[in-house]
């Protein structure tokens, strides 16, 4: 008889000797989720634009025994994406697990966007999902599966309260693009799945609250009273990537509060 999933994790650590690939490290949601990661015996490769930030993570998870690889790029270019893949193979050999967590928004009334602040915008948040899942669904094949969390936010859901709406179109994307990956990757072994956060404590997101003055506001609109937490996100993301998921796949995991109930 095969064991159970509580038999075969037991005593283990949720993602034990995994590659991970976290996009978005410096802080936030992708910080919260490094730091999760390696606590679970992952060995991370961490990326952002931030390289002050991208070292302070990194030198934390070192500082625990945990393995740490810092890379800094941009994902909406071609080539550092090239270049991130290439140094997570030639350091670790290969990769098991892709958190794509990195991406943004601008407040930008609908009327005032330009054409190139909406490719800057979709690039970054939608595809930049799509090329890297590309390239690390490559590598998951010759390793026999792999695991793709995709952040997507519950804009993409409705739409942003906080973000203009080429922020909203490329959240909406990301779960779009999750479904497919997931129905045309399930034959490699390869699960994806998204995570929707709602209003969540990032330093980005809180900045923004503040200088609107609108935070007591937002807080009034969550079922539960209050604001999530990064950590509270990156445990979803680490359910998602573990064995515990195993037979979900194609799924969009809400943590909003209840703001936005389906």
């Amino acid at each position: 008889m095969k064991p159970c999933i509580w038999e075969r994790l037991a005593g283990a650590k949720l993602v034990d000797g995994k590659i991970v690939l976290i996009t978005g490290a410096a802080a936030g949601i992708g910080r919260a989720c490094a730091l999760m990661f390696a606590s679970q015996g992952a060995r991370l490769a961490i990326v952002d634009l931030q390289e002050e930030g991208l070292k302070e993570v990194c030198q934390e998870i070192q500082g625990k025994g945990d393995q740490a690889l810092p890379i800094v790029a941009d994902i909406s270019r071609q080539r550092d994406i090239d270049h991130i893949l290439g140094g997570v193979t030639d350091v670790y050999g290969g990769l098991d697990i892709l958190i794509n967590n990195a991406g943004g928004g601008l407040a930008t009334d609908f009327l005032a966007i330009t054409l190139e602040e909406w490719n800057r915008i979709i690039n970054l948040n939608l595809t930049s999902v799509f090329l890297l899942s590309q390239r690390a669904a490559e590598i998951f094949r010759k390793r026999g599966g792999g695991v793709i969390v995709n952040l997507s936010s519950q804009a993409g859901r409705s739409v942003s309260p906080t973000a203009g709406v080429h922020y909203t179109a490329s959240k909406a994307g990301v779960l779009g693009l999750t479904r497919h990956m997931a129905r045309i990757l399930a034959k490699d072994h390869i699960r994806v799945n998204a995570v929707c956060p709602g209003i969540i404590n990032s330093e980005r997101l809180m900045k923004r609250l503040e200088e609107r003055g609108t935070r007591e506001e937002i807080i009034k609109t969550v079922p539960l009273g209050r604001i999530g937490d990064v950590d509270e996100v990156a445990a979803c993301c680490l359910f998602l990537a573990s064995d515990l998921a195993g037979y979900v796949t194609g799924a969009a995991l809400d943590a909003n509060g209840g703001s936005l109930m389906i």
